[in-house]
């Protein structure tokens, strides 16, 4: 009978172990993730549109991404009333530049879940997108044999505006779907990955379907025209005067 404490305290420990294995791997995989899509470095050019029941609105844009340095830059080149708006994020601001008044504002924290440029994506998906893996614990919760799905739950510190996130990620690791769940768990968006093709060497999603589960009929459309990973970016691009001189393109 004395030897049962011991064996208990075993199995807790084994059971432990294999728990926290199971959220490392799950863990690696979001990196995995992150430098597939992401790598380093990034240069792209996408085309966004936006579909509603009743409108459609679609939107160019080019992309420089510095995921180390958590900056990033874009600038839309299409329509041409949209022509030399642009966005730099350095860490967690964002900056907008606005051509038409000749100057660059902050958007405030109150405004990182408005939609960006009318979008079914957020200012907060811009300026979060590389703190998922840090903010989140993650954990394998289901596997079958062309899948794994991942469940993210958010520390307790962690600025974060989503109550879990589960994502859906294919055996060769291209993920096939995002859900965002709010804080009282209902999944209020989806985000779709589709259409693989080779860019720069490697094959990745190029559709990326947003969406609004709250809003039937509604939905964004972000295609990837092109992209280069881990080309070398010059620290001038991620500055607030380079806003104003992309923006005056």
């Amino acid at each position: 009978m004395r030897r049962f404490p011991i064996y208990l305290a075993l199995v807790i420990s084994v059971l432990f172990s294999a728990h926290a294995e199971a959220d490392d791997t799950a863990r690696q995989a979001m990196l995995d993730l992150q430098d597939l899509l992401r790598s380093q470095t990034s240069t792209a050019t996408y085309t966004m549109r936006v579909s509603t029941p009743e409108w459609q609105r679609s939107i160019r844009f080019e992309a420089w991404d510095d995921r180390p340095g958590k900056r990033f830059f874009i600038r839309i080149i299409a329509p041409k009333k949209d022509r030399g708006t642009a966005y730099l994020k350095l860490g967690g601001n964002l900056w907008m530049y606005l051509p038409k008044l000749e100057r660059d504002i902050r958007i405030p924290p109150s405004m990182m879940l408005s939609s960006w440029m009318g979008s079914d994506f957020t200012n907060d998906d811009l300026v979060k997108s590389a703190s998922v893996v840090d903010d989140y614990t993650h954990r394998i919760i289901a596997r079958d044999a062309q899948s794994f799905t991942i469940e993210s739950l958010p520390k307790d510190d962690a600025p974060v505006v989503w109550g879990k996130l589960v994502h859906v990620i294919r055996n060769d690791g291209i993920p096939l779907s995002e859900a965002f769940y709010d804080e009282h768990g209902k999944k209020r968006r989806l985000l779709e990955f589709s259409d693989v093709r080779n860019m720069d060497g490697r094959n990745i999603p190029t559709l990326w379907t947003m969406h609004p589960l709250d809003e039937p009929g509604k939905q964004t459309q972000l295609r990837v025209e092109a992209m280069r990973f881990d080309p070398e970016i010059e620290n001038s691009i991620f500055t607030r005067a380079h806003l104003k001189r992309a923006g005056g393109r």
